[in-house]
């Protein structure tokens, strides 16, 4: 065999096992592309359940937080009345 046919032949196994860990590598970050894809929609069904189960609490807390001021709104408005009352009829029990 000639030189330049042993430097080609060289050259051409040099290739290979260029081409060879290039694929290698590509393999690799296919898997670990297909792990993180996985772990990804794992983790946005996790939150996605617990945005239901926060919407849920946030619903109950604002219909508490409603009614409650309602009550103080209707407990404060009975107050002042009171107040008013007791102003006008000079005290206790002198009211009409």
């Amino acid at each position: 065999m000639s030189e330049q046919n042993q430097d080609r032949k060289q050259e051409l196994l040099l290739l290979g096992q260029i081409h060879g860990m290039v694929q290698s590598l590509k393999d690799g970050q296919d898997q670990q592309n297909r792990r993180m894809d996985r772990m990804e929609q794992r983790m946005e069904e996790h939150y996605n359940g617990l945005d239901t189960r926060l919407r849920e609490v946030e619903k109950k807390a604002a219909v508490a937080g409603a009614v409650s001021g309602g009550a103080v709104a209707v407990g404060t408005a009975l107050i002042v009345e009171g107040i008013k009352q007791f102003v006008r009829g000079g005290g206790p029990g002198l009211g009409n």
